[in-house]
């Protein structure tokens, strides 16, 4: 957070910092087949497009000459069925960033865990859903469960034969109606394998099938109640959370239209009150090398990572044109898909600044 203020309080100067983070999804491809995910049921996607490694071997290289701090390694795809993924995360280290990388845990051998201890990186986001039987439901594997307690033994086997830090493990619980009941047994599950975060996010809906999973209006004012016993288990076993933000029911019931939750944060006019700072900060490079401020942005970018460096984008039309629709309070209409965590960090941002 200190970061992040000081780079908006140099925007605001007048300076042009370059983007805190950066956000790369190297891959479309995946091996699981989750209700909730934006691929159910997609029939285009092109999984020809991937950047090559000497792309994102520039990518990072210019990244660090821009002062970048923070790259995530995120979603579209899983990000470890490429075969140079360990390769394109040493690249990230060697040039002393902060590595994060969101997963879905599954597809660790022993080696790909060892290498991840030896060249220290910092933080592993795994999808993880509930107790066996739900998790396997939801990402429709039987034998997901089992390799995510895998990996996590596998952590806890390198903590002992190795004197590196070991990167920082979250589960990350997409909140559904399947699962809504079973929060502190995930908390358990995390706390007997040295899981040290665990942060909830409600479903999005993209398909059918995501819609079938959203808490009805009676499961939502449950969870508040469940909400609170979770977060004091949470914060009992030291597990960082963000259950606080469900204490009420507004950020579940607007999961996709988040844009209302924004808003209802963010009016006054002035930059300390802009809906959204992610244009300021940070920078989403998809896996075709199309360029936006977030994971969630529109389509209609016509930047690419193929054609300019990252600071001619970064200067240029496009975020600008993001950041001015941002002081004028003018959400575009992707906001409506924005993350709970993100809206609440954004708020913090707010306070911070005022």
């Amino acid at each position: 957070m200190k970061e992040q203020i000081k780079r908006i309080k140099l925007w605001q100067k007048g300076k042009q910092p370059g983007p805190i983070g950066i956000e790369l999804a190297p891959t479309l491809k995946c091996n699981l087949d989750c209700d909730f995910c934006w691929r159910k049921d997609k029939e285009d996607i092109d999984y020809s497009s991937e950047l090559s490694f000497l792309d994102y071997k520039r990518i990072i290289k210019e990244a660090s000459e821009l002062d970048v701090k923070e790259i995530k390694i995120i979603g579209g795809g899983e990000a470890t069925t490429r075969n140079d993924i360990i390769k394109i995360m040493d690249l990230v280290k060697k040039n002393k960033m902060f590595g994060y990388l969101c997963t879905n845990g599954t597809l660790f051998s022993e080696d790909f865990v060892k290498r991840l201890v030896e060249i220290e990186w910092d933080y592993i986001k795994i999808s993880f859903h509930g107790p066996k039987e739900i998790h396997n439901d939801l990402v429709k594997d039987a034998r997901a469960y089992d390799n995510v307690i895998k990996t996590l033994e596998l952590f806890k086997k390198y903590k002992t034969l190795y004197k590196n830090r070991l990167p920082e493990l979250e589960f990350g619980f997409v909140l559904v109606n399947k699962n809504y009941k079973k929060l502190n047994e995930v908390l358990e599950i995390a706390k007997s394998n040295n899981v040290k975060a665990v942060f909830v996010e409600p479903v999005t809906v993209y398909s059918k099938y995501g819609k079938k999973l959203k808490l009805n209006e009676k499961e939502q004012n449950e969870f508040i109640g469940i909400a609170k016993k979770s977060y004091l288990l949470a914060n009992k076993y030291g597990i960082k959370n963000n259950l606080q933000d469900f204490l009420k029911v507004n950020l579940i019931k607007n999961t996709n239209v988040m844009s209302k939750s924004i808003q209802e944060k963010s009016k006054g006019g002035s930059f300390l009150t802009v809906p959204c700072y992610e244009p300021w900060l940070r920078m989403g490079i998809r896996v075709d090398g199309a360029i936006g401020p977030c994971g969630f942005f529109d389509e209609s970018s016509m930047e690419n990572i193929k054609e300019k460096s990252l600071k001619e984008v970064w200067l240029g039309d496009y975020f600008n044109k993001r950041r001015k629709q941002m002081l004028d309070n003018n959400l575009p209409e992707y906001c409506k898909k924005c993350c709970t965590t993100l809206v609440s960090n954004n708020q913090r941002i707010r306070e911070e600044l005022k």
